[in-house]
């Protein structure tokens, strides 16, 4: 009875190790799901690739269309204050003494404001992405104060 015993101990213990082990569909199953998880974290690599770049596409190109935006702001102020100093240039020349000196005056804050935009205009061409914001606010908060001077 114990030899019995043994022997069929000794077939099952034979038996699970037969079947527990790796077999050879196993192994090609593992094989496949390691390389499709390959395959898949190299499309997911591309893929955040070609959005990192769409992404800077699209930022290059908003920069660009602002930037244009602004330069056709300023040159349209340049222009606006190029019309009031021939303003007072024709005012000038009708106005008495005490009045030209009021129009001189008035030319020259106008002169001062167009330098300050052409200055502007020129650091545009200069200015990189970084800056950017803190440029175009300075230079719109330069052409609000312009503009509500100019309505006077």
């Amino acid at each position: 009875m114990k030899k019995i015993t043994w022997i069929v101990a000794s077939m099952l213990t034979v038996g699970m190790l037969t079947f527990s082990s790796c077999s050879e569909k196993t192994k090609n199953s593992a094989e496949d799901t390691a390389e499709a998880a390959q395959n898949d974290a190299k499309e997911n690599i591309d893929d955040a690739k070609s959005d990192m770049k769409d992404a800077g596409d699209d930022f290059k190109s908003k920069f660009k269309d602002e930037k244009e935006s602004l330069k056709t702001d300023i040159d349209d102020s340049i222009s606006k204050i190029d019309n009031k100093i021939e303003e007072a240039d024709a005012k000038m020349d009708k106005a008495t003494a005490k009045e030209k000196d009021k129009w001189k005056e008035r030319k020259k804050e106008l002169q001062k404001e167009k330098e300050d935009l052409k200055e502007s205009l020129n650091k545009l061409q200069a200015e990189t992405d970084e800056k950017w914001d803190n440029f175009k606010s300075d230079t719109r908060a330069k052409m609000d104060k312009i503009k509500a001077d100019l309505k006077d």
